[in-house]
């Protein structure tokens, strides 16, 4: 559960796509029908009607949805059950077909979150941590947040958001912390993630949401495992890869595409294999070394071809470039 400003909006787009309309068809084994004053309608009348009152329905899987209605329209609280069970798993509070409130609980009835609609373009958002202290609350316009609280599992403020700025927490819901991100007018700028023992598991930089920067990947351990360039969430720029701390692979990126010479080093130091790339596709002679000898192979355009056929290619291409550039709607 680890997210930035921007997939944080992803994450709860999904969440918020659970409320479904209870008068789906899809899935619904039985429905019955209750008027707001409690006594039962037929499904024709409720049709036919618009009484107010109460769509009951069980789903295939266990669920048992109840949404409420006014004039036809969602208008008060819809809930849906655990599977085969009366405890409430997800609840909706809808305000004349609008959704301005969805809280989700644990098995135990206790609150996991919830998002509220504060206004058409405000909204917050709080979590719980599994013994029902909150975790942090949120107030978000768009995906820019705006004021934040963080707390830890002893129910005490450990960092906080105000207009657009400061420091970020993202906890487990046993406590543990899972991201801390620096935040600036907005967006997160910073972001570090962390392992369960609480050691780094990397360390990167955004911008307005967007991978922007620096990226280091480190092993539980300590050891690095990637260093990475990106620009507006692309790979952009030298990139490394290591295993048990030596490094293995050293590659470059042009707006998330390969280009350039990628390098793979026997024991952090000796090159093993240089590859020419242009576009995302190997491109050029690729060059191995074992034994002391060099093998090369030959690639146009990410196909496997002979050096002779690669000449010819290129030969191809230069008379291409060299040919005069017509335009057709100037000759017209």
């Amino acid at each position: 559960m680890k997210y930035s400003a921007c997939s944080l909006l992803m994450l709860m787009g999904l969440f918020l796509c659970g409320c479904n309309d209870g008068s789906d068809k899809e899935g619904v084994v039985s429905s019955r029908y209750v008027h707001k004053y409690g006594y039962a309608i037929a499904e024709e009348d409720w049709a036919s009607k618009n009484y107010p009152g109460q769509q009951i329905s069980t789903l295939r899987n266990g669920v048992t949805v109840t949404t409420t209605y006014e004039n036809g329209i969602q208008h008060g609280p819809v809930t849906y059950t655990y599977p085969h069970s009366q405890m409430v798993e997800k609840y909706c509070l809808y305000n004349l077909g609008e959704k301005v409130k969805e809280v989700t609980y644990d098995p135990s009835g206790l609150p996991v979150q919830e998002w509220v609609q504060l206004s058409p373009t405000r909204y917050s958002m709080t979590y719980w941590f599994g013994q029902g202290s909150p975790m942090r609350v949120e107030e978000f316009v768009g995906d820019e947040l705006l004021d934040g609280q963080y707390y830890n599992i002893q129910n005490e403020l450990e960092a906080r958001v105000e207009r657009g700025n400061g420091t970020r927490m993202i906890r487990h819901r046993d406590g543990g912390l899972l991201a801390r991100e620096a935040i600036d007018s907005g967006y997160a700028i910073k972001k570090e993630t962390f392992y369960p023992n609480g050691s780094p598991e990397s360390v990167a930089h955004y911008l307005r949401g967007a991978l922007n920067g620096e990226k280091r990947v480190f092993a539980q351990t300590g050891e690095p495992l990637a260093i990475e360039e990106w620009v507006a969430n692309q790979l952009h720029g030298k990139c490394s890869y290591f295993e048990n701390g030596n490094r293995y692979l050293e590659t470059y990126y042009l707006y998330g595409k390969k280009e350039g010479i990628e390098r793979q080093f026997v024991d952090g130091e000796a090159v093993a294999q240089e590859t020419p790339w242009e576009g995302g596709l190997k491109h050029g002679e690729a060059v191995y070394y074992a034994d002391g000898k060099m093998h090369s192979e030959w690639y146009y355009q990410g196909e496997l071809v002979s050096h002779h056929k690669f000449n010819e290619l290129n030969r191809v291409d230069a008379i291409i470039s060299r040919l005069p550039y017509r335009n057709e709607s100037s000759s017209r």
